[in-house]
């Protein structure tokens, strides 16, 4: 455990900047998911951010809200191997407290992932997400509103069982990019819209789950975000608290 720690905490300080925070920011996700079978779920997930830090200028208190709604196909490919595939439908909103205004996007997200539990205590995992931006209302005519822009979001996590504390306890650690593969023709790229291509963000996370009963699940994590702009220019970095609270329902 301290070895998995201490690499951690390295590529931390090595990601750059990491002492040159930008803002301080909490994240909330609610993940409700009910198991219609062994293989077939469905999820709905509302969140919420809140920016509470800010090294120039005021916050932005409330910056963001969420939420996913879609079912995922799962199966075990041999017994250490498990494919997840989710299709899931994302609203996002983008409320600012400066101008008054609440742009806000529809996508769709396709979702592939791969477990594989290397040993009774490691288990690690490779999860894609094609993020499809088709309508953003931030823009000014019906025509702009609606296009398409395309980022690609893959994460690699390690989630490493702790039984000598406590056998629901895992340690995770994670990385995640965010890469745009196909900008909107008809528009200028937007956080709050269609994104550009290129590389846009990266997200590093450490932090805990633990199953309180096998139906309810929590998982707090810091999350260290940098953000760049298409020069791939360092334009940002985030220190954020992410928690999410999971309730499963079985139905068979």
């Amino acid at each position: 455990m301290k070895r998995l720690l201490t690499v951690a905490l390295l590529c931390l300080v090595l990601s750059g900047s990491f002492f040159a925070a930008d803002t301080g920011r909490m994240w909330e996700n609610l993940n409700l998911t009910a198991l219609l079978s062994p293989e077939i779920s469905l999820t709905v997930m509302p969140g919420h951010r809140w920016e509470f830090s800010r090294d120039v200028g005021a916050t932005s208190d409330t910056y963001f809200n969420e939420l996913f709604i879609g079912p995922t196909y799962t199966t075990k490919l041999d017994p250490s191997v498990k494919f997840k595939l989710s299709l899931w439908y994302y609203y996002m909103g983008f409320p600012s407290k400066t101008t008054g205004a609440y742009p806000f996007s529809h996508n769709i997200e396709v979702i592939p992932a791969v477990d594989w539990k290397v040993s009774d205590r490691l288990t690690i995992s490779d999860r894609l997400i094609f993020h499809n931006t088709f309508f953003a209302s931030t823009y000014a005519t019906e025509a702009q509103q609606n296009g398409l822009s395309i980022m690609i979001r893959e994460m690699v996590t390690l989630t490493y069982n702790l039984p000598e504390i406590d056998p629901k306890l895992n340690l995770i650690i994670a990385d995640e990019v965010f890469i745009g593969i196909m900008e909107d023709s008809g528009t200028t790229p937007s956080g709050a819209g269609f994104y550009r291509s290129g590389f846009n963000s990266n997200r590093l996370y450490l932090g805990f789950s633990y199953a309180i009963d096998p139906t309810l699940i929590i998982v707090p994590q810091y999350v260290y975000e940098t953000t760049y702009n298409n020069a791939s220019i360092l334009t940002g970095n985030n220190h954020n608290f992410y928690l999410t609270v999971t309730y499963l329902l079985k139905m068979f």
